[in-house]
C-alpha cells in the first residue's frame, strides 16, 4: 500500500486503535486544543475538516485512509454521545476513564477537540 502525496498523515496512540478504525468500529477521536492545528511530526499533520489522512501504524506502515468529516469543541463534564460511541465506549463515564491519563486528569471545565471521520472505500479514495 503506498501513501497518496495529496493526503495528509496521521497516527494514533496504539495499533489497537488503528485496528478499530480498519474494522469500522472507531469513527471518532480526540485532540488537545494545543495540538489540533499543529503538525506534530511528519506522520501527524494538523487536523482539517474535509481532508483525507493516510493512517499509519506504530511501525510507519500505511494501514487505511480516513476523511475528517466534522470537529467540535467538547467539555470534560459534557461528553457527547456521538463521541463516546465513535470512540467505541459504552458510556461517557467509560470514555472519561479511558482518556483520563491521556488528558492528564482534567478538571470538569477542561475543553478538547473531538473529530469524526469516515474510512475511505476503494471508490472514494482520491
Amino acid at each position: 500500500m503506498e501513501g497518496d502525496m495529496s493526503h495528509k498523515r496521521i497516527q494514533f496512540v496504539s495499533d489497537a486503535l488503528v485496528e478499530q478504525i480498519i474494522s469500522g468500529r472507531k469513527t471518532a477521536s480526540v485532540s488537545s486544543l494545543e495540538e489540533v492545528a499543529v503538525q506534530e511530526d511528519e506522520y501527524n499533520d494538523a487536523l482539517v475538516v474535509g481532508e483525507w489522512y493516510d493512517v499509519y501504524d506504530s511501525a510507519y506502515n500505511l494501514r487505511t485512509t480516513i476523511r475528517i468529516v466534522a470537529m467540535e469543541l467538547c467539555r470534560w463534564d459534557a461528553i457527547p454521545e456521538r463521541l463516546w460511541k465513535g470512540e467505541t465506549n459504552q458510556s461517557a463515564e467509560e470514555f472519561r476513564q479511558d482518556h483520563e491519563d491521556y488528558f492528564a486528569n482534567p478538571d470538569p471545565q477542561f475543553e478538547f477537540v473531538a473529530y469524526y471521520f469516515e474510512k475511505a472505500s476503494a471508490d472514494t479514495r482520491e
